[in-house]
Formats: C-alpha cells, structure tokens, sequence
C-alpha cells in the first residue's frame, strides 16, 4: 500500500513539472518576441501591419510551417525589411544557399542585421511560441493579459 501511495505521488510530482516546463518553454518564446524586437514590425498582438519597416505579414495567418518559420527567422528575408537573426547567416550558404559576398555590388537587396541576434535554442523557442500562441489562433483577452503580463486597455475590449 506505501508502495502505491509513493508511485502515485512521484507520477504526479512529474506531471506537474512536465506541464510547467510546457509553459515556460511558452513564456520563454514570449521573452524572445519581446528581446528580438518582433513587436516592432508584427505588432505585440501579431498580426503585423504598417510600421516602420514597411508591412509587415500576420503571424496569426501565415502559411508558413515551423521548418520554414524558423529559416526566416534565422536568416531573414533579403531585399525586404525582415532582418536576419542568426549570427551565423550568410557567412556560410545556410541562408537559401547565400553568402554576402552574393549580394556584392546590390545594396538593395542585402540582407539586413537585426539589431539583437538570436542562438539556436532562442529561435527555436521563437518558432514554438509563434505556432502555439500566434498562428491560426484569434487575438484574445488570455494572449494579451500574457502578453503584457496584466490587463490593460489594449485588453478591455477583447
């Protein structure tokens, strides 16, 4: 019977800890929005618009899946303002086969440097919270409460 009363405990100790790591692992995605600057062009409720940088698309519609998410995260959209976030991207050709020197003598088209660069695990967790909070979902009253970390007017009529 102890026995019992023990294995149930531990499951349940594990449960709890798994659904935790779950939600920070979100929450983390939620700091490299913010860290990255993202909100600049895709707005805090993400679903983009006119900003400084031009339009910028929704990422509550877009079609784009998590391989193709995180490539652009990582290496940008050259000829737009979508910047790079990989410090490694076109340096070597893992951006679309592209290195800088490709873009010698075109300005226009370079890719642009984001002002606060990203490692491997920050994109990653960019690319989760963009597909388990943003994408195919409705701005809510929950997103932005989370968002903000409290409600404010940009809440009250959601």
């Amino acid at each position: 019977m102890r026995l019992k009363n023990i294995f149930f405990l531990s499951f349940m100790f594990l449960s709890i800890l798994q659904n935790l790591s779950g939600q920070q692992i979100i929450d983390y995605g939620l700091k490299v929005y913010k860290k990255a600057n993202c909100m600049g062009c895709h707005k805090w409720h993400g679903d983009g618009g006119p900003g400084y940088g031009g339009a910028a698309m929704s990422l509550r519609t877009t079609g784009l899946d998590r391989e193709g998410l995180k490539l652009l995260i990582a290496c940008g959209r050259p000829g737009t303002n979508m910047p790079f976030f990989d410090k490694k991207a076109y340096v070597d050709d893992r951006c679309f086969g592209l290195k800088f020197e490709d873009f010698e003598g075109d300005e226009k088209n370079r890719p642009l440097r984001a002002k606060a660069l990203l490692n491997k695990r920050q994109i990653d967790q960019l690319t989760d919270f963009i597909i388990n909070d943003l994408k195919g979902k409705q701005l809510d009253k929950e997103f932005c409460v989370k968002f903000f970390g409290k409600p404010t007017r940009s809440c009250e009529n959601l």
